[in-house]
């Protein structure tokens, strides 16, 4: 768009208003032009002429607007006519009451004259009206404004008369927009184009924003959080609230807003981290992204239990000895990552308790050699204790256990079998990212880090947690850990994706940061194979093509 950032007292306008002989631009001809010019609210110049329309004006538009053939005899034509108007409102925006009639005409013959058209946007006087005056007054006609408004000229239906008419209703609304925080001419497009007008007046709670960085955070009439965000321009982002965003729940959210604040900070991470930590804290009604970390769970291995097995959890408690992994973003993901685990290691899946001489009629699985039955002293502690200890080991060095489920879902590629196939890649999928997540939150969470970024930001963590100020007044975050508790887990997330966005250098920590390296380039491997079988093949469990068979093994550095 034209100029956005250009105040509105800075700003050239031209006000221009046709007279034709119809209402098609491709059928009809311009008959007489009008046009006002304003540098702000200064009026510097008008433009008038008739045009030779080179038809027969009809007796009815004569009847309306006083013009006829005798009129125009001897009038220059429009191509004489054209450069003079495009002099005059160079440089300028465009205004016009029903704009899409008037540009639309103009657009039309400049083409035929093989002209650039008008820039656009135009400013339609009255969309700008229904947006800031309405319903004060009964209807947006150009007439009615120009009695709301008081205006010295009234219009005529001739070009110039309703052009300053049109001009001085722009300048009264110009002066509403004021006082709701228009300034700038991406303000005012943006007045123009909303579809909402019930809660328009309420964007002047934006106009006392800052045009920084932060955190807006939107209040009821109860002074209860309705809806918490983050901006890069902080006035901007609330502003655009009110810009007609036809969505239901936005409407409801500006419907209940009586107090917008808003929470300065030093940069984009910094409001990230306070966007998600106040979401978590006061569950805003109108928030729906930051809470899902209510659907978090993890997966449980207590080697202190006579026969573990993995378990699905809703927390991670960070008991001595307890193996936690995760969080992951469902439960169904924690369950594919379980069955991937569980296929590559024969430990017990069923549910029932099992103490060390508990014996039981063993499952299915028992049969099929997928488990190993402690259940019917198939195995002793000792031996199934020895799996367990190899399976925590493979989380840290993943290497083998990657290249087994790789194999195994090759495999089942190769004997068509792809549905199953496709299973198997969701499983690795959904453990490789789990582990891969992890390696990288343990590199947040190890004690304090000072990192410089990329962008001359500057960050200190304690345990993964962002210091910075609280805006609740609460003393500073508790180091977050990991695995993250699941209320914190989206604030250890956006730290995790802004660094990897805008990667910096360690200045200062208290145990130097280092990335397991076994099973790291492995990690990395698998899941750029899925991702690029996505990207090309679709996702989900539908069976793949034998054109595109999932986990193909591809020659490795």
């Amino acid at each position: 768009m034209l100029g956005e950032a250009i105040p509105l007292d800075e700003a050239s306008f031209v006000v221009v208003d046709l007279e034709t002989t119809g209402g098609s631009p491709v059928d009809d001809a311009i008959t007489e032009i009008g046009a006002v010019r304003f540098e702000g609210a200064q009026r510097v110049g008008s433009f008038q002429t008739l045009v030779d329309p080179e038809r027969p004006i009809p007796a009815a538009i004569t009847h309306l607007t006083g013009i006829s053939d005798r009129s125009v005899a001897g009038a220059p034509s429009l191509a004489t006519v054209m450069p003079s108007f495009l002099e005059f409102a160079r440089g300028a925006v465009i205004v016009a009451h029903n704009a899409s009639f008037d540009v639309g005409f103009l657009n039309a013959n400049l083409l035929r004259l093989e002209y650039p058209t008008l820039p656009a946007p135009a400013v339609c006087t009255a969309k700008l009206a229904r947006r800031l005056v309405w319903p004060e007054v009964p209807n947006v006609r150009l007439r009615t404004l120009a009695g709301y408004f008081r205006t010295r000229v009234q219009p005529t239906h001739r070009a110039l008369q309703d052009a300053e008419a049109t001009g001085e209703v722009f300048q009264g609304l110009l002066d509403v927009g004021h006082h709701l925080g228009i300034h700038t001419l991406g303000e005012l497009y943006h007045a123009c184009s909303a579809r909402g007008r019930p809660n328009f007046a309420k964007i002047a709670l934006a106009e006392r924003l800052p045009r920084g960085s932060g955190v807006y955070v939107f209040r009821d009439r109860n002074d209860q959080i309705l809806y918490v965000g983050k901006a890069k321009d902080l006035r901007a982002r609330v502003k655009s609230y009110f810009y007609g965003d036809e969505r239901k729940k936005v409407q409801d959210l500006v419907a209940s807003v009586t107090r917008i604040d808003a929470i300065g900070t030093r940069g984009e991470l910094e409001a990230l981290v306070l966007e998600s930590r106040l979401i978590a804290r006061h569950l805003p009604r109108f928030n729906a992204h930051g809470k899902r970390w209510r659907r978090y769970a993890f997966l449980k291995l207590d080697p202190a239990e006579a026969w573990p097995r993995w378990k699905l959890a809703r927390s991670g408690d960070l008991s001595d000895g307890v193996v936690y992994l995760g969080p992951f973003g469902s439960s169904g993901r924690a369950t594919l990552a379980k069955e991937a685990l569980e296929e590559a290691f024969p430990v017990r899946r069923c549910t029932r308790s099992m103490g060390r001489r508990t014996r039981f009629a063993p499952c299915a699985l028992a049969d099929m050699g997928r488990c190993l039955a402690p259940c019917d002293g198939r195995v002793g502690p000792d031996a199934y204790r020895a799996i367990v200890t190899a399976m925590v080991a493979s989380l840290e060095t993943p290497d083998e256990l990657l290249r087994l489920l790789d194999r195994r879902m090759s495999a089942l590629a190769e004997q068509e079998r792809f549905e199953e196939a496709a299973l198997a890649r969701d499983r690795l999928r959904a453990l490789a990212e789990a582990l891969q997540r992890c390696r990288h939150d343990r590199w947040l969470t190890e004690g304090r880090l000072t990192i410089a970024a990329a962008t001359g930001e500057r960050f200190d963590l304690v345990g993964g947690a962002l210091r910075c100020d609280d805006p609740d007044g609460i003393a500073p975050a508790a180091p977050i850990g990991s695995p993250a508790p699941r209320d914190r887990a989206d604030e250890l997330a956006v730290v995790r994706s802004w660094l990897r966005r805008h990667p910096g250098r360690v200045v200062a920590c208290d145990e130097a940061p280092s990335e397991p390296v076994a099973g790291g380039r492995e990690l990395a491997d698998v899941l750029a194979r899925i991702r690029a079988a996505d990207d090309a093949g679709g996702h989900g469990r539908s069976a793949p093509e034998p054109s595109a068979r999932p986990g193909r093994r591809r020659s490795r550095r």
